[in-house]
C-alpha cells in the first residue's frame, strides 16, 4: 500500500535491551516517497539504528547497504529500495531512553 508524503512511517518509544536486541520494525512499501525524515533520541548503552532495504518485503537484500540513522532532529535519508524496515541494535548495556520517529517525504 503506498504511503503518502508526510505520513509517519514508524515510531518507537520503548528502550531496547541487550537481551531484546535486535528490535525490528515491520517492512514498509516505499511507493509514494523518496526520502525519510527521522528524529532519534537515545541514552544508555550503545544503540545503532539502521534502515534496511529489500525487494520483496520479506528479507533484507545484501546488495543494499543499510543506512545509519543518526541522533538528533530531522536527519534525512534517501530511500534506496522498494521496501524498508528499521533495525535497532543494543550492545554494552540496556538503553534507558529511545525515541524514534520516521516520517515519509516526497
Amino acid at each position: 500500500m503506498p504511503i503518502a508524503n508526510g505520513y509517519r512511517v514508524w515510531e518507537t518509544l520503548t528502550p531496547t535491551t541487550v537481551a531484546g536486541s535486535p528490535q525490528l520494525s515491520p517492512w514498509f512499501d516505499t511507493t509514494g516517497f523518496t526520502k525519510l525524515l527521522s528524529w532519534l533520541a537515545i541514552a544508555g548503552g550503545t544503540t545503532v539504528v539502521t534502515a534496511e532495504y529489500g525487494t520483496d518485503g520479506a528479507a533484507a537484500d545484501a546488495d543494499f547497504t543499510p543506512q545509519t540513522i543518526t541522533t538528533g532532529a530531522m536527519s534525512s535519508l534517501d530511500v534506496l529500495g522498494p521496501f524498508i524496515r528499521f533495525r535497532i541494535v543494543q550492545t554494552v548495556a540496556d538503553a534507558t531512553k529511545l525515541k524514534l520517529y520516521i516520517q515519509a517525504r516526497a
